[in-house]
C-alpha cells in the first residue's frame, strides 16, 4: 500500500539537467517515495563498481550517499521527510540504479 508521497528530482523526466556540484562530486539524480511501511529513496549512480557505494543512515532523518569509480563521482546528503530507521532497511544496486529502502520508524497501530 502506497500512502502517495513522492518527491522527485531528476528520475522519470522531473527535475533538472545536472545536479549540484559538491567540489568535485555531482548530486545524482533521486526520487524519494513512500511504500508501505518504507521509505524508497532511488539513485542514478551509473558508472560505478557496487564496491565504490558507500550508503549511511546519519541519524534518524539523513541519508549520505557517496559513489565514485571509473572517473565519476557522486555525493548525496538528503534531509528525509520522515524519521527511518536501519533495522529491516536494505539498498540494493543494479545497472546503474541504486534502491535504498529504509523502514519508517514506527509503530503501526491496528484499526478495528
Amino acid at each position: 500500500m502506497s500512502v502517495g508521497i513522492f518527491i522527485g528530482v531528476g528520475i522519470s523526466g522531473v527535475g533538472r539537467d545536472r545536479g549540484a556540484q559538491y567540489g568535485d562530486y555531482e548530486e545524482p539524480r533521486h526520487s524519494i517515495r513512500v511504500e508501505g511501511d518504507y521509505l524508497v529513496i532511488e539513485v542514478e549512480v551509473p558508472g560505478v563498481d557496487r564496491e565504490g557505494i558507500i550508503v549511511k543512515l546519519v541519524g534518524d532523518d539523513k541519508l549520505l550517499i557517496k559513489a565514485e569509480g571509473n572517473g565519476r563521482k557522486y555525493l548525496l546528503l538528503k534531509q528525509l521527510p520522515l524519521h527511518v530507521t536501519g533495522e529491516g532497511s536494505q539498498a540494493i544496486y543494479r545497472d546503474g540504479l541504486l534502491t535504498v529502502r529504509l523502514a519508517i520508524k514506527g509503530t503501526r497501530v491496528g484499526v478495528e
